[in-house]
């Protein structure tokens, strides 16, 4: 763990068995972190805090003189900056729950294995600590697949971690393309499951289809069924099964789910003995399922199986503040993908791509990013691709409705050519919010030629 070298300060343990910390000290030294400081009782820990920083604090909730619970609030309250990670041997939601929200970056369950819990004090260091502006800012999620800085992200993430515990469904809801599938990916990556993480789209299957694949069969269940298959069901064994689409299942298929949540066991395909099944089931949708159950199309029973957890992620416009995070991302990933050395940008394309709605959120990004690499031969990436798309976009010029605002509004009659050009060129000075590049690209005209319509107050075209 290089990060571990990146700051002096010390990662603080307080467990009231000895053994244990003795335990944690070898641990951690280990894994590079030789600067830990262990304490038996909380009542020590708060004057040490009082005069030395620390770096992380892995704290037990089993303390001889007090609450663990309430002496995590009363950390955070005095310490507000210091990252905590919280160690118990219940595997209780709402305790887990309720360390989070008072301010735990981590809840870990007991027996607890030693890459969990080093994993868990580097990604609190990476999260929260005092040298998180000097580490690699694709880190901060603490889940390499996720690239954000955004903290409603980051306070998603950190919910996810705090259900780790439960292997109740998980459902993960949200736009095309802002990526549920790492999201559900996260949540596998964060609870306890020894086994595969099996991805299933269940968009348009019919009944057989989606039993065969999740459930398997038995040789001789069909016509052409010559040998037994084992389902994807049983290749999930000890993991999670996440089902994509959900919003897109049929009814008759939504029964055979709910069996498989409520009973945890499935009937293969010609059995009349039914197998156990101990794979977590997340799902995802771009769908409403709230209006799927008011039309009929969603079974209430299962719609409220479902919601256990339920985590929505953002789309893309209302977290700017990865767009530059992600565009450096792609950019890094489509040049070593494609042999070539990673292009530098214009100053204004950042810009540009804020002031777009990107109905495809991340993906839609991505596509753009590959396909200007991909065209790149020398110098600065070019923009123009990125024009091309957002230029013929009708979200290019969207208000936050997402509905196209009308440059006729100004207007009591049908505007003439010089009017309608001044109208365009101050609209996309304001989206560009005065940068003057990023409004000659939204216009399609170069800087050059906009500075002189501004400055000669002259026709355009």
């Amino acid at each position: 763990m290089n990060s571990a070298a990146a700051t002096p300060l010390p990662v603080v343990v307080v467990d009231d068995d000895r053994e244990m910390l003795t335990i944690y000290r070898m641990l951690l030294s280990a894994h590079g972190i030789e600067n830990v400081v262990t304490f038996q009782d909380g009542g020590e820990l708060l004057p040490f805090l009082r005069r030395s920083r620390a770096a992380a604090l892995v704290l037990d909730l089993t303390l001889p003189t007090i609450s663990g619970q309430e002496f995590l609030r009363r950390v955070v309250d005095e310490f507000p900056q210091l990252p905590v990670v919280v160690i118990s041997a219940l595997a209780e939601v709402d305790q887990a729950v309720s360390c989070m929200r008072a301010g735990a970056c981590d809840y870990l369950i007991k027996p607890i294995r030693n890459e969990q819990l080093v994993a868990a004090i580097d990604r609190a260091r990476q999260l929260f600590g005092p040298t998180v502006q000097k580490l690699d800012p694709e880190g901060a999620s603490g889940f390499p697949a996720i690239v954000t800085r955004d903290q409603q992200m980051l306070q998603l993430l950190k919910r996810i971690r705090a259900v780790s515990c439960s292997r109740q469904p998980v459902l993960i809801t949200g736009e095309t393309g802002v990526g549920k599938e790492l999201f559900a990916e996260a949540v596998h990556l964060s609870g306890r499951s020894r086994g595969a993480f099996v991805t299933v789209n269940v968009a348009g299957v019919d009944d057989v289809v989606f039993s065969d694949t999740l459930f398997g069969h038995k040789k001789g269940a069909y016509t052409g069924a010559e040998q037994a298959r084992d389902g994807l069901i049983k290749k999930a064994a000890g993991g999670t099964l996440f089902l994509d689409e959900i919003g897109e299942l049929r009814e008759s298929s939504q029964v055979k789910l709910l069996r498989l949540i409520q009973e945890h066991e499935y009937l293969p395909l010609g059995s009349d003995s039914p197998a156990a099944s101990d794979a977590h089931i997340v799902v995802a949708t771009n769908r409403d399922l709230k209006g799927l159950l008011e039309q009929g199309r969603l079974r209430e029973d299962l719609y409220y199986r479902l919601c256990c957890h339920h985590f929505h992620v953002p789309p893309l416009r209302e977290r700017a503040a990865d767009i530059v995070l992600l565009l450096e991302h792609f950019l890094t990933r489509a040049a070593r993908e494609m042999g070539k050395s990673k292009p530098r940008y214009p100053a204004d394309l950042p810009r540009m791509l804020e002031n777009y709605r990107f109905p495809g959120n991340v993906r839609e990004l991505q596509a753009m990013v590959y396909d200007a690499v991909a065209l790149h031969e020398r110098g600065t990436l070019s923009v123009a691709c990125f024009r091309e798309k957002i230029g013929n976009s009708s979200t290019a010029l969207a208000g936050d409705d997402g509905e196209q605002e009308s440059v006729m509004v100004s207007f009591k009659s049908f505007p003439s050519m010089r009017e309608a050009q001044t109208l365009l060129i101050s609209e996309a000075l304001r989206i560009a919010n005065g940068n003057q590049g990023v409004a000659a690209n939204m216009l399609g005209i170069s800087r050059q030629a906009l500075n002189n319509r501004l400055r000669r107050k002259s026709p355009m075209f």
